[in-house]
């Protein structure tokens, strides 16, 4: 049965019409979401939109570009842009014998995952969720408590290459997670 959008933004905005929840979201993963999310607040006014952003997805020209194009449409309507994955590493591979607490493989480095961290906060207006890694989390903390500037593209791409990072999406060829 076709999900019938009317119906499902009327389940959305009831709770918010009876005061039980504040703000509604849209929330997307693969290379395209960034447009996605763009169409979406063409047809409601969304309050958040939350999409990967991290050094490796945005050396894909395509997501970047989209990605560039949904950035001031959030901000000049004051939609809160809510980022993932930016200590992402790369997709688990067969061989990785270490034991798995997220579908992907974060970056463990304290150095890399700083520079990781620093690289997505210091975009203005950009907002950073923690890794679905718990083990991390203190380690994020404390990045995000730093003075954030963006690290320089050359020790980005130095880390991209030490730690063999990948962008977790490819359009076309890895866009499910």
């Amino acid at each position: 049965m076709p999900l019938d959008l009317g119906r499902a933004l009327e389940a959305l905005l009831d709770p918010r019409a009876r005061g039980l929840v504040r703000f509604i979201g849209v929330t997307g993963h693969g290379t395209c979401v960034a447009e996605m999310h763009r169409r979406s607040l063409e047809r409601f006014a969304f309050d958040s939109v939350l999409l990967p952003y991290n050094f490796t997805m945005m050396q894909t020209a395509e997501y970047a570009a989209d990605f560039e194009a949904l950035l001031p449409v959030c901000q000049a309507r004051g939609i809160a842009v809510q980022t993932i994955k930016a200590v992402a590493r790369r997709r688990w591979r067969d061989d990785d014998p270490q034991r798995r607490f997220s579908w992907y493989e974060p970056l463990r480095d304290p150095a890399a995952s700083r520079r990781a961290v620093h690289f997505t906060l210091s975009r203005p207006g950009l907002f950073l969720n923690s890794s679905s890694d718990a083990t991390l989390l203190r380690q994020i903390l404390d990045a995000a408590r730093e003075a954030t500037s963006a690290p320089a593209a050359a020790e980005m791409t130095a880390d991209v290459t030490r730690f063999e990072m990948q962008p977790l999406f490819v359009r076309g060829v890895s866009d499910a997670i």
